[in-house]
């Protein structure tokens, strides 16, 4: 009888120092995601644009830390600097390969480390104004949503949503102390997350509640918009006049686009692919079960006419409705622009479920969406079979080539993973490009020395056969001589 009420003891202690502590689940949820950590990025969801951050983070190790000059591989004869995002995801990683050698999986422990904080502190921030089962709820539901495969992935949009939902707390926590620290520290986190993608900007908006709010001194307000200021004038100083500043002065500036430059054109880009972009936008965030609990959401806040709940939730959802409108139908292939706006998604799907009198419904909810929406992204942990092959191209190529020889790849021009993964630098094409011999001719003339085929990058019907001198030959890549 003693050792079953010990065991009781253990199981009360556990059920009440453990199970309700939002750290043991953000834990439990981290040591998940560390399966598959160290694979290459070739899972099937945008192994494309871990290269393009990859690609920078390598030339700062291998070239020189020049943190205002990024440079990527796909520049053909040029230097390779180019306008991206301010890269600082790139910049940590190359630290840490100072210490231990570069290896790309170190993007991928940052972006999980500090998408742990941001998770975090966002449950700090709604523990401020609501009871424990809403940030709790909320937390749960963003750690669980889409940001659960895309923060171990080596690109910057989780990474710098979480410094703004850091940022969010420590400008909350100067408003109502007042102390001096936690304005830098929000000066400062709010910058860097703001900087490494424009977009999680939104996340900040919610701050426009407190200027007009009379529960803060008017003076911190003040002081909180004079950060802000600085925040946006750095944003400005890098996107619009640093970035086309490196476009014009380098010569490339494919790497970096601004989406439609008008929000007209976003539109009727949204309108032609309504049903795919409603999917993009309120399906694959949290799943079925996510997405039914936010109509609900939506529906119950309205008839209860909570307004501050709404308002939270809707002014961080207009802007990425802005967003959306510039980037158009770009959402339809670059999934990853929803993840600014889950917060606010978790958020009010928090606050409903929260509103369930029985907790053992509201607990079998909460875990049949984070499961589900889970269970639907483990397949995303580990490399794809079409993309596998590539693991092994940088020793194929250095077979028959120098390290610094220019190569000519049929990857498509915004696709840099094949040149990434063979540690070259040159160009990436369309297929059909590649049978252009002109075009073949000038690049020839600009230093480049051997074609590499991709033969499953676009299927059967476009591996082509070139009539050069051929020097290797798999089942999944050929080389010929340019030379």
């Amino acid at each position: 009888m003693r050792y079953l009420a010990s065991a009781r003891d253990s199981l009360t202690t556990f059920s009440t120092r453990y199970y309700k502590d939002i750290r043991f689940w953000l834990i439990v949820l981290s040591i998940i995601r560390l399966y598959g950590i160290t694979q290459p990025p070739l899972e099937f969801q945008h192994p494309w644009r871990q290269a393009d951050g990859l690609m920078i983070a390598r030339n700062f190790y291998e070239n020189g830390p020049k943190i205002l000059y990024p440079m990527v591989d796909t520049a053909g004869e040029k230097s390779g600097i180019t306008g991206s995002e301010f890269p600082l995801l790139n910049y940590l990683m190359y630290l840490v390969s100072l210490v231990f050698g570069y290896q790309h999986w170190y993007g991928r422990l940052i972006v999980l480390i500090v998408s742990g904080f941001g998770s975090l502190y966002f449950y700090k921030s709604v523990r401020k104004f609501f009871d424990e089962p809403v940030a709790f709820n909320a937390t749960i539901i963003l750690t669980a949503s889409y940001w659960f495969s895309y923060s171990r992935k080596t690109f910057p949009d989780c990474f710098s949503a979480s410094l703004c939902l850091i940022a969010l707390y420590f400008i909350l926590e100067y408003l109502q102390t007042g102390k001096l620290p936690h304005l830098l520290l929000y000066l400062l986190s709010a910058c860097l997350g703001c900087l490494s993608k424009i977009s999680s900007t939104l996340i900040l908006s919610v701050l426009i509640l407190p200027v007009f709010s009379a529960a803060y001194p008017m003076q911190r307000k003040i002081w909180m918009l004079a950060c802000s200021a600085i925040v946006l004038g750095c944003i400005g100083g890098w996107y619009f006049v640093w970035v086309p500043y490196l476009n014009e002065t380098f010569g490339y500036g494919d790497h970096f686009t601004g989406g439609c430059p008008l929000l007209s054109m976003g539109w009727e880009e949204i309108r032609t692919n309504f049903p795919a972009i409603l999917r993009r936008l309120f399906i694959i965030p949290t799943k079925y079960l996510g997405c039914l609990l936010f109509i609900a959401s939506f529906i119950y806040v309205l008839y209860k006419k909570k307004w501050i709940v709404f308002l939270i939730f809707l002014i961080p959802y207009l802007c990425f409705l802005l967003i959306i409108l510039k980037t158009g139908k770009s959402i339809l292939m670059d999934q990853y622009y929803v993840l600014c706006s889950i917060p606010a998604f978790a958020f009010i799907s928090g606050y409903t479920l929260s509103q369930i009198a029985n907790k053992k419904v509201m607990w079998f909810i909460l875990l049949a969406i984070a499961g589900e929406s889970i269970g639907r992204q483990m397949n995303d942990h580990r490399p794809h079979k079409i993309n596998t092959a590539f693991a092994n191209l940088e020793t194929i190529v250095d077979s028959v080539s120098n390290r610094t020889d220019l190569f000519v790849i049929n990857s498509g021009p915004h696709c840099p993973t094949v040149m990434y993964f063979a540690h070259r630098k040159g160009w990436t094409v369309f297929p059909v490009k590649l049978q252009d011999r002109a075009y073949l001719d000038e690049v020839k003339a600009k230093g480049c020395k051997f074609v590499l085929i991709s033969k499953r990058m676009y299927g059967d019907n476009y591996d082509i056969q070139l009539d050069l001198p051929q020097l290797f030959e798999s089942d999944d890549f050929r080389i010929y001589s340019l030379k």
